[in-house]
């Protein structure tokens, strides 16, 4: 039985129970047919180097790890929406909405100006929520590469704050 057929022969065994396992954690359906779908694109990238006879653990450990990165991600984005409602239900008058403006104007000019590789790798850490590590895979760099490039980052938009403060 060649790789393709034994790799199939493992997706429909395993499928519907791991979908059935990451229902548990998380509540969407779709999230989680997104969750055992990515589970199975590291299988299919990794199939030469795991191990047959441990693959049920191996797809279980890998589902549950994501489900709760998944969790974890919907929790943080559950925090911005409550920070963003705490926000709006306070009063800015125009004076403060204008420095605001400048200060979110600034900054993305700011993170617009960062040379390429360090505004992605920005980008992708706090615009889209990746792990760095996710990040470091995407990119084909280490995940020293990615701290790297993280810390200039931040160094240059930490000074760019302090700079608005003075």
């Amino acid at each position: 039985m060649g790789e393709t057929e034994r790799f199939d022969s493992i997706f429909r065994r395993y499928y519907q129970e791991l979908f059935a396992f990451a229902l548990r954690y998380v509540r969407s359906e779709d999230d989680c047919h997104d969750i055992v779908a990515a589970v199975y694109e590291d299988v299919w990238l990794h199939f030469c180097h795991i191990d047959e006879t441990t693959i049920r653990q191996y797809l279980y450990t890998n589902v549950r790890h994501r489900c709760i990165d998944y969790l974890r991600r919907q929790q943080c984005h559950q925090r911005y929406i409550k920070a963003a409602a705490i926000l709006s239900q306070h009063y800015i008058d125009e004076q403060q909405y204008l420095e605001q403006e400048e200060r979110l104007k600034t900054a993305l000019q700011a993170i617009n100006a960062l040379k390429s590789p360090t505004r992605e790798i920005l980008e992708a850490c706090y615009l889209h929520g990746k792990k760095y590590k996710e990040v470091a895979q995407d990119m084909g760099i280490s995940i020293a590469t990615v701290k790297k490039h993280m810390v200039r980052a931040l160094k240059i938009l930490r000074d760019i704050k302090k700079s608005m403060k003075t």
